[in-house]
């Protein structure tokens, strides 16, 4: 029979082992700890994603139309001017490919959907998808759901700060000690204060307006054009199959912006668009990209954002779509 002290001398530690072990404790603990405290803090800031996945497991029931996008939509269309039940899920980078996976996986919660707004705007067909991978991801498995990875999904892809631990860290900074933040968001997660840009800075002066400097993409890409092209495609298709009424937007841009886009990715993006309108008899489209009379400098938080006053015209322009297609 075996010596029972030596058996389980055989699974024991050595000294070196368990002083390795108890530093490795002592490392990775306080970091645990750290992380969770930093964890529930970001779960704390009243960010928009938030607010979104709120109303939209409270309101469900009810939403008839759902717009989807960038920024650019982010900013100009207001669910509280709807005429009709609506979310706006559109948010800052937000592509395509998040749009459908936003679609896809809510469509089933929203029984009395409609309408469904997606934006195109100026080189939306010319700038690549975000990968599988992407930290917003996270953020729509939180706070809407939503399965983005096209995997199976883990614990810590629920994990907010760890998804994006640069952004939320000027986040949580900004919320609970600089107090910088001015947003204030209704409870569609659309933010009413929304005037903080270049503009205002500016006085909303055309003349040094027109001496600002801003970022533009003028960058032509046909690869990836096909591919989005195709990707735009698939989801039309999608749409047409569920019996949803579609509205396609351009989003206003101001003059400045306008005159330094690239016009063959104008044009690309225009065919196509035209040749969606002839082959989907559920699609309208909004263009209001070029619309310099109604929407003017006071309208804007920059070159190519709306305010909230202009999201209030912008809003009220839907509205007309959406009353044209009853």
């Amino acid at each position: 029979m075996p010596d029972q002290k030596k058996t389980l001398s055989i699974f024991s530690f050595s000294d070196v082992q368990l002083r390795f072990l108890k530093y490795c404790m002592g490392f990775f603990i306080p970091l645990i700890i750290v992380y969770a405290i930093l964890e529930i803090l970001v779960l704390n800031i009243p960010i928009n994603y938030k607010v979104f996945g709120n109303y939209l497991n409270k309101h469900a029931p009810e939403i008839e139309v759902m717009a989807l996008g960038s920024s650019q939509m982010k900013c100009g269309f207001n669910p509280a001017l709807s005429d009709e039940s609506a979310i706006n899920l559109a948010s800052t980078s937000q592509h395509h490919n998040e749009d459908f996976q936003i679609l896809k996986g809510t469509i089933n919660r929203i029984p009395n959907l409609k309408t469904v707004i997606i934006e195109v705007s100026y080189n939306h067909l010319e700038l690549p998808h975000h990968p599988k991978d992407y930290w917003k991801n996270s953020v729509y498995l939180k706070y809407y759901e939503v399965n983005a990875f096209e995997r199976p999904t883990w614990a810590k892809d629920k994990l907010i700060y760890l998804a994006n631990a640069r952004f939320y860290s000027h986040k949580l900074m900004d919320h609970y000690f600089y107090k910088t933040d001015k947003s204030q968001l209704n409870e569609y997660g659309f933010d009413t204060n929304n005037y903080e840009g270049a503009f205002k800075k500016l006085n909303y002066d055309e003349t040094k307006i027109a001496e600002h400097k801003f970022k533009i993409i003028t960058r032509e890409d046909l690869t990836i054009f096909k591919n989005n092209t195709a990707y735009l495609y698939k989801m039309m298709d999608f749409m047409k199959e569920k019996n949803l009424n579609v509205i396609i937007c351009t989003a206003p841009l101001y003059k400045t912006y306008l005159n330094k886009r690239n016009p063959n990715i104008v044009r690309r993006r225009d065919s196509v668009l035209s040749v969606i309108l002839k082959k989907y008899d559920n699609v309208a489209i909004l263009d209001k990209e070029t619309d310099t009379l109604q929407f003017t400098a006071k309208d804007f938080l920059n070159e190519n954002h709306l305010n909230p006053d202009g999201a209030k015209k912008f809003t009220a322009l839907v509205n007309r779509k959406l009353d044209s297609l009853h």
